[in-house]
């Protein structure tokens, strides 16, 4: 999977557990999301989510 495959409104497994993908930047490599356990949303780098897939 690479960032072109990561969409807002999916759900994505981190190391800290399930989360929504709010928003996704492909130009920084980041992503926004709204982990199930957290009221504030977090940016994480594309690569933290794509490593759990590989």
């Amino acid at each position: 999977m690479e960032i072109n495959e990561i969409r807002p409104g999916m759900s994505c497994l981190t190391r800290e557990g399930t989360a929504y993908v709010l928003e996704v930047d492909p130009q920084r490599l980041l992503v926004l999301l709204q982990r199930e356990d957290e009221t504030i949303p977090v940016q994480v780098r594309s690569d933290e989510i794509l490593a759990l897939i590989d």
